[in-house]
């Protein structure tokens, strides 16, 4: 049992440190959109303040530095925002944090939550991150291959965010084997599961 925790350990810790990257990523976008609209919407101040102040050239340096990255900015917020998503989402099913359509798994045991959970992983999870990353893998490399870039004017390159589809499923599917791992020592040793299911609060 020793070898199979360490095994679960190494995984959780592995994709607890990919989580404060996702973490990091809300922190990063949401300094960017505040960026963002104080000076999309105060601009007018800015040329008033230039004109009537005389501050000299700076607001129009900034001006004119925004002006050619507006759009490179506002695809940034989104990038972060697929990071944040993509990145985060094992962390979540470690947590037992995801979204869950609660017809029967509320009213059974531990035990049953337990059984549903190992085949719930084995049946449809692993299946699905693994179909995910095949069909997202060659459309990150032929964005990477051929440098795609945004069709906006000073926009980013597109293969970063394209990238984060396969890692996004990687590391769900690899956090998946380590919760598999749990169900299966939860079934057949005395290991308890850390993150029991709560049922929500209507």
């Amino acid at each position: 049992m020793s070898r199979w925790l360490a095994i679960t350990g190494w995984i959780d810790e592995f994709n607890r440190r990919i989580a404060i990257v996702a973490i990091y990523f809300v922190l990063f976008a949401s300094l960017v959109c505040a960026f963002n609209a104080l000076l999309r919407y105060s601009i007018g101040t800015m040329i008033w303040l230039d004109h009537n102040v005389g501050v000299g050239g700076l607001f129009r340096g900034i001006l004119a530095v925004y002006g050619r990255n507006s759009n490179s900015l506002s695809e940034l917020q989104w990038y972060l925002f697929a990071g944040m998503v993509m990145l985060g989402g094992a962390w979540t099913l470690k947590l037992n944090e995801h979204v869950r359509v609660d017809l029967v798994y509320g009213s059974v045991s531990e035990r049953t939550r337990t059984w549903i959970d190992l085949l719930g992983g084995l049946f449809f999870l692993l299946p699905i991150c693994c179909l995910m990353i095949y069909f997202t893998w060659p459309w990150f490399v032929l964005s990477w291959v051929t440098n795609e870039g945004s069709s906006n004017s000073g926009g980013l390159p597109l293969w970063p965010v394209k990238l984060s589809l396969p890692v996004g499923f990687a590391l769900v599917g690899l956090q998946g084997i380590s919760e598999l791992i749990k169900c299966y020592l939860a079934l057949t040793t005395d290991y308890v599961r850390e993150f029991a299911y709560e049922k929500p609060v209507q």
